[in-house]
């Protein structure tokens, strides 16, 4: 006759429970993954499915009990380590907004904000690199990256040992110098270029008053926006990869 005893019940419980709720927290941060389209039994199924697979080597210290205050302590650290992978993973996104921001500025495109009512203060071109960056994350198997992550994360942060630990790792003044640094990496050729193109610009208006080149800058600014934009469009996968490694890595 097969006997359990309690103990075991709620260490099985326990292996099973924890990576659940670690893995579900991604997918509710985590972008793609979190998006309305994503049918949130289809979520939570496959985080099961995962948190099954990670069960049987994932036994936590013995003695957990999850209806205890410190096991609620333990199911509220698995919650906030998804939470931390996957809003990490959403700063990379961010940086594209920023790079985006800059570049629309400089062409000129900021004032289209104040005649947007979905987009509020942002232009167009932070728009545009915001689609662009999921459709590169999307092409790079990026959520697949964020799910394999995450069940490396076990092994660098196991469950059950120091409560707490991955706040040591969470460092938002690093996270926020990657973000600024990701950026800036982004948007200093088009900014660069955007800069030239002003300076002509000026030259040619110091140089022939007469010409009027003040009432066409804008269309001139623009136009050359563009084009860089579309040159520049191949080499926006580097820094993607780069940013997700280096913001995931932190928790890897």
């Amino acid at each position: 006759m097969i006997s359990f005893t309690d103990a075991q019940l709620q260490a099985w419980m326990a292996a099973f429970l924890l990576p659940f709720f670690r893995i579900l927290a991604l997918f509710t941060a985590a972008p793609v993954l979190s998006i309305r389209s994503v049918p949130t039994r289809l979520r939570v199924g496959i985080a099961l499915l995962l948190a099954v697979t990670l069960a049987p080597g994932n036994v936590p210290t013995a003695g957990i009990d999850l209806l205890s205050f410190k096991g609620l302590g333990y199911v509220a650290q698995e919650v906030m380590v998804g939470l931390a992978i996957g809003f990490a993973a959403r700063l990379a996104f961010a940086a594209f907004d920023l790079a985006g921001e800059l570049i629309g500025m400089q062409m000129g495109l900021s004032y289209a904000g104040f005649f947007d009512p979905q987009g509020g203060q942002g232009n167009a071109v932070g728009a545009f690199m915001n689609t662009t960056a999921t459709l590169t994350f999307v092409a790079l198997n990026g959520p697949l990256l964020l799910v394999a992550a995450t069940m490396r994360s076990f092994d660098s942060l196991p469950i059950g040992r120091v409560p707490f630990e991955f706040v040591t790792r969470f460092d938002p003044i690093a996270l926020g110098a990657e973000v600024f640094a990701l950026g800036l990496l982004i948007a200093t050729p088009f900014l660069a270029l955007i800069l030239f193109v002003n300076l002509l610009l000026g030259v040619m208006t110091r140089v022939a008053p007469q010409l009027g080149l003040f009432s066409i800058g804008f269309p001139i600014t623009i136009g050359t926006g563009m084009v860089l934009l579309l040159i520049g469009l191949p080499w926006i996968e580097r820094p993607m990869v780069q940013g997700l490694m280096r913001l995931v890595g932190m928790f890897g």
